[in-house]
This record gives C-alpha cells, structure tokens and sequence, in this order.
C-alpha cells in the first residue's frame, strides 16, 4: 500500500465516523425532546463520547499518514519536476485525442453532405497530437530528460560497435593507488594486539603489514601580512614595500578561499546561499564568508578576464571553422540567452537579453569573420545576409532528426532513405579519414549527388500524392530547405575539414541547463555576463589540458592566464 493510498484509507474512516457521530447528536437531540426513555439518552450520550474518541483518533492518524504523503510527493516534485509537466502535457493531449475521436464517431454516425470531409479534418488532428505525443530525441530537439512518458529514453551515441567484450581488455594493466613511499609519508598510526584474540594467550611481535591512506584535513590559515616602513637617512621621506591590490583592505579573504567560492559557484553552479553553508560547514564556521561578498566574487572575478575574452575573440577570427549555437536562459523569469561560439580549444560565451540579430551585433563577432572562414550552425538564418560574408554549414545531425520525424508521421519513404544515405556516407568518412585521406573520389561525389536528386524528386512525388495531410506544410518546407541549402548541408561531402554536425556547440551549451536545474535564474542580465566571461575562462582553460580549479586559484591572485599560455599548453 502507498502513503497515498493509506492516507485516502484513513481519511475514509475519518468521514464514515463523523457520520455516525452526527446520527447519533440527531438521535440525541430527539431524546432531549423527550422522544425516548433517560437510560436511552445516556446510551446516546456513551455511544456519542466513544465515536468521538474515536473520530479524534482517527483524524490524528489521518494528519499523519497525509504529512508522510504530502513530504514523499514534494520530494518527488523537487527531483522530477520535467517529468511531472510531461505527465501534465500527455493527460492533456489524450483528453484532447478522445473528444476528437467522439466527434470523428458522431458525425460517422451523423451522414450530412460535410461530415466526410469534417472526419478527415479530425482524423488529422487526432494524428497530428499523438504524433506530438511521440515526439523524442530521435525525432526532434526534445532533450532526454523529456522523453515521453512509457517511451524508452534514447541516448545518442556516435561509437561504432565493435566485436569486444565490456570491461577490462585482456593485457590491459588495472590501475589502482600504490603505496606511498616511506619518504612521503606524513603521519603514521599504529594498531596493536594486547593479548591473543584466539586463545588470550601472551603475544610475541613477528612483522608487520602496512596499508597506506590518502586524505586530507583543513587547515585553517590566518596570515599576517607586515610591511616595513622605512625612512631615508639622506631625504627623509618614508615609504615601505608595495602592497599588492588583493591585500588593500586590512582584513581579507585569501586566494584559496575565493578560487574554491568560484568553483562552487561557476563549475558546481551551487546557488549563493548553498555555497555560504558549505564554506560555513567545510571550515566548522571559522570562516563565514556572507552572501554579499559571494555574490561580488562573480564581479570581481569578471572583470579580471576582459583581456582574456576580448583574445578569445580576436582568436577565433582567424579558425578555419566556428560553431555557434543559443540557448534559453531565465533572467529574473524572463526568456533570455546564453550564446556559444568556438572551435575544440576555444570558447567564449556572451548573455543577452533575447535570441536574435541585436545580440550577434552587440557580440561583434560575425561581422569580423571573413569570406575563407566556415560557420557551423542549427539553421539560424540570421547568418544568410549581405552584412556577414563567411560560409555557412549546416548541422546534419537536426536534418536527420527532422527526416525521422516526417517518417514517424507520415511514412514517406524518401525522408527514410534519405536518412539513411546521410548515415552511410558520414561512416564511409570516418573510415577514409582513419586511412589518412583528405576526400572522397570524384565518382564517389557524383554517385552521392546522383541519388541526393532522385530521393529529392521522390520527395516531391510523394508530397504531391498527399499534400493535403497535415504534415503537409512540414513537409514542403523540409524539401523547400534542403533544395535551397543543399550545399550548406553536404559541404563535408566535398571536404573532410569540415563537420557533419553542430554537436560541439550543444555540449558547450549543456552546463546552462545543468545551471537552471541545481541554481536556477539569473538575477539580472549583468550577473549572466559576468558568469558568461568566467565560463570563458574556465572552458577555455579546461580545453587545453589546464585544471579549472589552478586556473582559478591564479584569478584570484591577480595573475589569471593569458590566452597565449593556455594554448601554448596544448601546443596550439
């Protein structure tokens, strides 16, 4: 039985008592009329005082068995609240599917001159919403954590399956913590035997067995920084040793401390209050830093990197390819966003407002690019215009998904093959590039054309025989697009330096959806641009082998690294 289920349980009983309570008051109150005999009124009264002994007992254990319910499912609704709106969503769309269904069987029953046509109307809305109901990762942009309910989840992977077994492969040395050499060990704890544990027996020492732990403990350090003053014997002035800028107030926090508030707040995305208690709790309260000095870390710290990103950005001008790519962010519960572009060892984010042309010009980045540079993107047409002259590419990995959702809607077979002519010519790439070669042969590229034709005319033949349809309009645009951007999408066909998909910049992105999740929204749009430009750095460093939390610690000393040290660690 669930707390849900005992919970309704008792409250059943609860009701059922007040009933019988309220007989009996009723039957009460007719006695006192003089209706029935005194020893009557008093077995009234006794019956009445055990109910409602009874009732008081029962409510208790209902108040209960609801604090353990309503405590389970708001612990399930703060882990699950993507799941709960889906759940929402599909009840919603079911009740929609059947009222359908009930109209599409009265006018089937109806017979007037446009019932046939009002059932072909229905017919589609009926297919069109369950077609959203089936909507997933293999079919749209829906992100795993939103797969409909009683669908299983689809984890995209793009490694080849080979014949291995999982685990360790035979000759594969395990990796596991050696000991600790005798001139590296720091503390040392003996466990000794008084007495024999066998028999009880006097013992007698014969060797030993070391086992090695590694751990650490907190070290509290309160540093006093003393600046001699001196006086010139010759002048007579007086001065003393530079004080460096982060020890201009006569108390502060060291670098350490700040680099890990940076961490929490910028790689574990913890929330301002939450860092305050783990600092608190991770010192045993000796340091306690407030909230206000946490939140003007971010500050603080952002404006040491405007050197940096402004390199980032002068940088990727001159990549053979950027990725670019948007996402939603909530700026104090407004629609906002957060915008990626980069290469494998650059990344520079910038937050703004709203999606659109205003913050790629406020970016300036584009606009630099020049007409030998390849930019890979999810169809934004913002970057077909006369002011930007670099090359566009588009994403194949959205084309196939959008093929697999018209062939979950419509059935069409072009969509399918087309799809799967997609697939086969990225892996024949992937093996050619493993052999070393730069292209495919010139009667390769024709016989990819040849049969991108055909499926684009099979395409149009199918559209015609059932454009009416509702994925019709879907469906026109899918064959418009692919016409019109054709090598935008098949540019890698020709040249193997360039991508099949935009991938790199959705996984760059992913951390903001990690951030609403465990942090939430942004203050204000300040706030998200100081996190931007942090994210810079840390991305940027993370990407060329450098550990986030060195490059921190360097920040808050005031020597953050350069953008030319961080490549020169990569050998870029």
């Amino acid at each position: 039985m669930t707390l849900q289920e005992a919970y309704e349980k008792r409250r059943q009983e609860v009701l059922s008592l007040q009933r019988q309570v309220k007989k009996l008051q009723k039957e009460l109150d007719e006695a006192s009329a003089g209706t029935y005999t005194p020893a009557e009124k008093v077995e009234f009264l006794k019956q009445i005082n055990s109910l409602t002994h009874k009732l008081t007992a029962a409510e208790k254990e209902r108040d209960r068995y609801h604090e353990w319910w309503d405590r389970e499912r708001k612990r399930n609704m703060y882990y699950d609240f993507g799941k709960m709106d889906l759940e929402e969503e599909n009840d919603r769309l079911k009740k929609e599917n059947e009222e359908l269904r009930k109209q599409v069987e009265a006018l089937q029953k109806n017979g007037s001159p446009d019932a046939e046509a009002k059932i072909k109307a229905l017919s589609d809305e009926v297919a069109r919403l369950t077609a959203i109901l089936n909507n997933d990762g293999t079919n749209s942009g829906t992100p795993t954590s939103k797969t409909p309910i009683n669908k299983n989840k689809h984890i995209p992977n793009s490694r080849e399956k080979s014949d291995l077994e999982k685990g360790g492969q035979p000759g594969h040395k395990q990796h596991t913590l050696g000991p600790v050499p005798d001139d590296e060990v720091t503390d040392a704890e003996i466990h000794s035997l008084e007495s024999c544990p066998y028999c009880g027996g006097e013992l007698e020492e014969v060797g030993h067995d070391d086992k090695d732990e590694l751990d650490y403990e907190v070290k509290v350090i309160k540093k006093r920084h003393r600046y001699l003053r001196y006086k010139c014997k010759n002048c007579g002035k007086e001065s003393r040793a530079r004080v460096e800028n982060r020890l201009k107030e006569k108390c502060q926090y060291g670098s350490a401390l700040q680099a890990m508030i940076l961490a929490l707040l910028d790689l574990g995305f913890v929330s301002v209050n939450r860092v305050k208690k783990l600092i608190g709790g991770f010192f045993s309260g000796q340091l306690n830093p407030c909230e206000a000095f946490i939140i003007g870390m971010q500050k603080k710290a952002a404006r040491k990197l405007d050197q940096f990103a402004a390199d980032v950005k002068r940088a990727l001008t001159s990549e053979l390819v950027l990725y670019w790519d948007d996402t939603v962010i909530f700026i104090n519960k407004d629609r906002s966003c957060m915008r990626f572009y980069g290469t494998e060892k650059l990344a520079l984010f910038t937050a703004h407002t709203a999606k659109g042309r205003e913050g790629l010009d406020e970016d300036g980045l584009l606009a630099l690019l020049s007409s030998m540079t390849f930019v890979m993107h999810d169809h934004n047409t913002v970057n077909y215009n006369a002011d930007f002259i670099f090359v566009n590419i588009e994403c194949n990995q959205h084309l196939q998904r959008d093929l697999q959702k018209l062939v979950d809607i419509s059935g069409h077979e072009w969509a399918a093959l087309l799809k799967q002519l997609i697939s086969s010519t990225i892996h024949d790439r992937k093996q050619r590039q493993k052999q070393g070669e730069t292209s495919f042969t010139d009667e390769y590229i024709k016989t990819f054309n040849t049969r991108l034709d055909e499926l684009l005319a099979q395409g149009e033949r199918e559209y015609e025989a059932d454009h009416n349809r509702y994925y019709g309009t879907d469906e026109r645009r899918l064959l418009g697009r692919l016409r019109k951007y054709r090598d935008n999408y098949f540019m890698w066909v020709r040249d193997f330096r360039l991508p099949t998909t935009n991938n790199l910049s959705e996984r760059s992105l992913r951390f903001t959806k990690i951030h609403e999740k465990v942090s939430g929204q942004f203050e204000s749009v300040e706030y998200a641009r100081y996190f931007a430009k942090i994210r810079t750095y840390l991305e940027t460093c993370a990407r060329n082998g450098i550990n986030e939390f060195e490059a921190l610690l360097r920040l808050t000393q005031d020597n953050p690294f350069s953008l030319s040290e961080v490549l020169s660690c990569s050998g870029s």
